[in-house]
């Protein structure tokens, strides 16, 4: 069977799948369960009962990220790239100085 864990607050902490007798200990301290499914993204509980969230919660909750120009993203390369950069650096600069 399927159970919903949630805070006071009606926050949808997790989701388990389990016996209706191991039901009885996924709830911690401070926590409720009730059977159902839910998804915490866009349902909360109020009074006992799965509701929808607002679209202004939903938004609260997961802003927008915002758009980073492709010049201040961050590059991934490996080491060996890296070094390659440093070597081809310091070749440059041992040319330069003659």
């Amino acid at each position: 069977m399927s159970y919903i864990i949630y805070n006071e607050a009606g926050e949808i902490l997790r989701t388990v799948r389990c016996s209706p007798a191991l039901s009885k200990i996924q709830a911690k301290k401070g926590e409720f369960i009730m059977e159902g499914t839910a998804d915490d993204s866009t349902q909360k509980i109020v009074r006992d009962k799965v509701v929808n969230k607002t679209p202004e919660e939903i938004k609260r909750e997961n802003p927008t990220i915002p758009k980073v120009p492709k010049s201040r993203r961050l590059a991934y390369i490996t080491n060996e790239q890296w070094q390659d950069v440093l070597d081809r650096l310091k070749r440059l600069e041992k040319d330069g100085s003659k």
